[in-house]
């Protein structure tokens, strides 16, 4: 017999030794030992996997959560956008709403028309607007949002556009009554910043906060009774022969993007 016909024979003697005796069971109490001794490496290596797994999962999940969050921010930005759109086309409908309902009330003949541009000039408030000579329009017509609030002047007008200067501009000038009278009492001036001022008024003209001004109707082309303003704070000495006041402007004047231009037939009789 070869050496290795007798190693085979060797392991298969203990192999079936080793059968016999865990079928007899005498081989138990050194089965319990070897699972004893191997239970710590089973626990670290299922801790270990278990760790893995999880760690697999949360930079997954990570990864996933930072997808699905700059989707999230791309689509807030696009609804953010189409909000403020919306929100502008709403206060928009809303102006041209009231100023057409006004021109039907008060029967004036009127163009609408929209701002394409502003002054970049400090101290400057002029717009210019997509209405010209074309449409039958003239230097010097009023300019009006809203219920009859009056914003300007065309100072400056081509075939197609026209310049208007705002009520706040330090080169605007308009005549100027108390509501429910027909009388002059002086100017309002712009003064730059989106404020203006109410100046020339006689010292014996009784005014005070919260009355309200409107165009006395005494310039060729601006109809008398358009909103001009609110006196704030009346200025000035008993012995000064005039009074100033400070005027709160009843349209957001740096905001306004639709208007209507009052034509001269649109001129109502006294």
């Amino acid at each position: 017999m070869t050496r290795r016909s007798r190693t085979v024979l060797a392991v298969f003697g203990a192999i079936l030794a080793l059968v016999i005796l865990h079928v007899t069971g005498l081989l138990l109490p050194l089965e319990d030992l070897i699972r004893a001794g191997l239970a710590p490496l089973g626990i670290g290596a299922t801790s270990v996997g278990s760790s893995l797994s999880q760690k697999f999962t949360r930079d997954m999940t990570a990864e996933q959560c930072r997808e699905h969050a700059g989707d999230l921010e791309t689509r807030l930005a696009g609804v953010s956008v189409d909000y403020v759109r919306l929100k502008a086309l709403e206060e928009e409908n809303e102006v041209l709403r009231k100023t057409l309902g006004y021109l039907q009330k008060q029967g004036y003949d009127a163009v609408m028309g929209r701002v394409i541009s502003r002054s970049g000039v400090p101290d400057r408030a002029i717009v210019m607007i997509d209405r010209g000579t074309a449409d039958g329009l003239e230097n010097g017509m009023a300019v009006i949002v809203s219920d009859g609030i009056f914003v300007g002047k065309i100072t400056s007008i081509q075939e197609r556009t026209a310049t208007v200067t705002l009520l706040s501009d330090k080169q605007s000038r308009v005549a100027i009554s108390k509501a429910g009278q027909r009388k002059l009492i002086g100017l309002v001036e712009g003064r730059g910043n989106w404020t203006a001022e109410a100046t020339l008024i006689p010292q014996q003209e009784t005014l005070g906060p919260n009355d309200m001004l409107v165009t006395s109707g005494t310039e060729g082309k601006i109809p008398p009774n358009l909103v001009v303003g609110l006196v704030n704070k009346v200025a000035g000495q008993p012995t000064d022969p005039f009074k100033n006041a400070a005027v709160e402007l009843m349209a957001p004047l740096e905001y306004v993007e639709v208007v209507a231009v009052l034509r001269p037939q649109a001129l109502r009789p006294n």
